[in-house]
């Protein structure tokens, strides 16, 4: 799984992190598939803000109601004295198994980090995670065409004939046949 954060929506979730300090900020990115095309602050309702955040479930409907074609890609929240890596709390509450989990870790408060993950009951693996203005060339197997194409088929076609040339002489002789 991939996700693709423009600087500028980066930055806003920066800004929307430290105006929250200390308490934990959270929202919602939007977007087309693994593009992030709007970021949604959403007020964190946790019993304790300061370890951890619940997002406000009415908020959360109207922003997804209103998504203006776009559809959920993930959501985010901060760590605001920690490193962007889910904590036990995160794990045990992460209700959306296929949605990416961006946490922006505030421990240096001068130098953000951003992490990317999966959390699927219980289960947490790592998102590629790309922070630019620029599209992500993501590392996608293409087909092979031209010089290489026709070299493999080349390589395959010889090594069939040999195959039956190898057989036919590896066969026994015919038994005579009777007059």
């Amino acid at each position: 799984m991939r996700l693709w954060l423009k600087d500028a929506l980066a930055r806003e979730i920066v800004e929307h992190g430290q105006a929250e300090h200390p308490r934990e900020a959270c929202g919602v990115l939007l977007g087309v598939g693994d593009e992030v095309r709007r970021v949604v602050p959403i007020r964190n309702v946790a019993d304790n803000p300061l370890h951890q955040y619940r997002l406000d479930e009415r908020e959360l409907a109207r922003v997804i109601g209103g998504a203006d074609g776009l559809e959920l890609v993930g959501f985010y929240h901060t760590h605001p004295n920690g490193d962007p890596i889910p904590s036990p709390v995160d794990v045990a509450q992460a209700a959306y198994p296929s949605t990416p989990f961006l946490i922006m870790g505030l421990k240096d408060r001068n130098s953000p980090q951003f992490a990317a993950w999966l959390i699927d009951y219980t289960q947490v693996s790592r998102v590629e995670l790309n922070l630019s203005d620029s599209a992500p060339d993501w590392e996608v197997a293409k087909p092979l065409n031209g010089t290489p194409r026709i070299a493999i088929l080349t390589s395959a076609l010889i090594a069939f004939i040999l195959m039956i040339i190898l057989s036919l002489a590896l066969l026994p002789p015919a038994p005579p046949i009777p007059k």
